[in-house]
């Protein structure tokens, strides 16, 4: 059981590269140079299924996008379109949930978001703050089908 939530996670993130910042998985594998791979792999081994694949991507997107706010100089967030997309993430779900079961599930998205703002924001304060601004820069100027919360 536990090899298969692995699994699903991993192909989770393998989406995520792949779907939300195809520019963060190039700068990945040229500059792995002050990546945080255990602390990931970490997180992502004891996630689970909480969230679908897609799901997972969209959460990695808001969260490097949220970091390259904090840190990178004159990136801002689009608040509103930035709270919606959360809030999307937060309200679809396949399972019936009772009002506590959704109020734990809201909670263990924020802190995987959370987790995963946390470690962006570590990465781009290492030796790595150049790198992380340009591929969040050059993301801004060509999205593609990311969908872009930077202003």
């Amino acid at each position: 059981m536990k090899m298969d939530c692995i699994r699903t996670t991993a192909a989770g993130l393998a989406v995520t590269l792949a779907l939300c910042s195809p520019l963060v998985a190039q700068t990945a594998t040229e500059t792995d140079n002050d990546r945080l791979d255990n602390a990931w792999s970490d997180i992502i081994e004891g996630e689970g299924q909480l969230l679908s694949p897609t799901q997972y991507a969209a959460l990695n997107n808001l969260a490097f996008q949220a970091a390259a706010a904090r840190v990178c100089d004159g990136e801002k967030l689009d608040s509103e379109a930035f709270g919606k997309a959360v809030a999307d993430i937060l309200v679809d779900t396949e399972t019936e949930l009772t009002d506590n079961e959704h109020m734990q599930r809201n909670a263990a998205v924020l802190i995987s978001f959370g987790t995963r703002y946390g470690l962006f924001v570590a990465e781009a304060n290492g030796d790595n703050e150049k790198d992380f601004c340009a591929v969040a820069t050059k993301l801004k100027a060509e999205p593609g089908k990311v969908p872009l919360f930077l202003k």
